[in-house]
């Protein structure tokens, strides 16, 4: 009897979490009513320099290689839910901070709240999604749809939500920013509403904890020997300091080229718009491209920022409208990219490694964003962002072709190809 509740306890804990997990990504997987309009009101409202606000990721991805393994703990010890529960409490942290921000000093304990955050959420989501899905031989394609359904769910939004922020900010740059702290509110009321998928009987002991902390160092040496997973952890943390440069490089060109707020906003909601259709084409472009596919669009994205810094040097209309067509197809490329390798880390995941690999792909992926982030402030204190985004383009197309001749014979093999070693832990290998 006992046994046939704990199936049915489960059953139901995979109906409502596969129920609200969708809206709970539409919602939760990044700020609503706040990207483009952040840059300007930091630098418009609190006077804070481009420079500073570019430097402002770069402490980001610092706090989150910091708190990768203790962000990895936390979910272990808490479980999914209450991590997810606290990591959503310390975004609205974050976004009550940068209201109230009025330097660089300000804005560094900001990013410290926004990193604590983050690092448990893209360790939470994923398992708990992934460990909410019964097993079977379509559990990696169930995994797929739902995340690309809340993610094209989060995509539309965002569009309406950017469209309204540029107008909004118009009239008062507070009143996005605070619709953007509503949501952060609304993400903490559904992280309640989920169930944990493996609950504890007991509390743990000191022995086990110290047990746990191996697990978690055993399954980080785990992923630095595996050579697939290094050439996409490598892949993935390029492209992620890459997007996060030209979140910024791109509206510091648009406000050098005098377009409005309401302006900047409409763009962004059409790029949006693009990202919520690209979730839906990942099939036919891995069909097309099969294993080349994430170096292709990597190199889509350094190449597309050559040309927009090439264009931005004269600014002419006919450059502009190119320029703005340069920051749609990043758009497509990044959110295509981020689907797909998504369901390319869950391949390679159980319950025994999953939080494991989430939490060391966040590591290469801040360590990255350390690297790109001090060099383009660097660059934003000596050149004219156009120049800036022709050097950063080159700079990673030339990192990007190295990274597709190392994973082109490690990555995306048949799985007889691979060793034992590579696939003890991929998700539908049996015990």
């Amino acid at each position: 009897m006992a046994i046939d509740e704990a199936r049915i306890q489960r059953r139901k804990m995979r109906k409502n979490n596969m129920r609200i997990f969708p809206t709970y990504k539409k919602l939760a997987w990044d700020y609503l009513f706040f990207y483009t309009i952040d840059f300007l009101f930091l630098t418009q409202v609190k006077g804070i320099s481009a420079a500073d606000v570019v430097l402002k990721n770069t402490f980001y991805a610092i706090f989150s290689i910091i708190l990768q393994i203790p962000a990895s703990f936390i979910v272990e010890w808490l479980g999914k839910r209450k991590s997810l529960i606290v990591a959503n409490i310390f975004n609205c942290l974050y976004i009550v901070m940068i209201m109230i921000s009025k330097n660089l000093g300000d804005l560094v304990i900001a990013e410290f709240l926004e990193a604590v955050g983050f690092a448990i959420k893209a360790v939470a989501e994923p398992s708990l999604l992934s460990e909410s899905i019964p097993p079977s031989r379509y559990k990696n394609e169930i995994y797929s749809k739902i995340h690309a359904k809340g993610a094209a769910g989060y995509y539309r939004l965002n569009a309406i939500s950017k469209i309204i922020s540029g107008a909004l900010f118009v009239v008062n740059p507070y009143i996005p920013m605070c619709l953007a702290l509503v949501i952060t509110i609304i993400d903490v009321i559904l992280s309640v509403m989920l169930k944990e998928p493996i609950k504890k009987e007991k509390k743990m002991s000191k022995s086990e904890y110290t047990k746990q902390f191996r697990d978690i160092i055993d399954g980080f040496m785990f992923i630095i020997k595996s050579k697939r997973l290094k050439g996409l952890m490598l892949c993935a943390g390029l492209l992620k300091g890459l997007t996060t440069i030209l979140g910024d490089y791109y509206i510091a060109s648009f406000e050098t080229l005098n377009i409005s707020a309401t302006i900047i906003g409409i763009i962004s909601a059409g790029g949006s718009l693009i990202e919520s259709y690209a979730c839906k084409k990942r099939t036919f472009f891995q069909h097309k491209f099969k294993n080349k596919l994430l170096i292709t669009i990597a190199l889509t994205i350094s190449i597309t920022t050559i040309i927009s810094g090439i264009l931005g040097i004269r600014e002419y209309i006919i450059a502009t409208m190119l320029i703005v067509t340069m920051y749609i197809a990043h758009y497509f490329a990044k959110a295509l990219f981020s689907t797909v390798m998504e369901e390319y880390m869950v391949n390679f995941t159980n319950e025994e490694i999953d939080t494991k690999i989430f939490a060391a792909r966040n590591l290469f992926q801040s360590i990255s964003k350390v690297i790109a982030g001090l060099i383009a402030s660097f660059l934003l204190n000596r050149f004219e962002v156009s120049y800036c985004m022709i050097i950063i383009g080159v700079i990673f197309t030339i990192l990007f072709i190295v990274t597709g001749k190392y994973m082109k014979t490690r990555v995306g093999l048949k799985p007889e190809e691979y060793s034992k070693d590579e696939v003890k832990y991929d998700s539908l290998k049996v015990k």
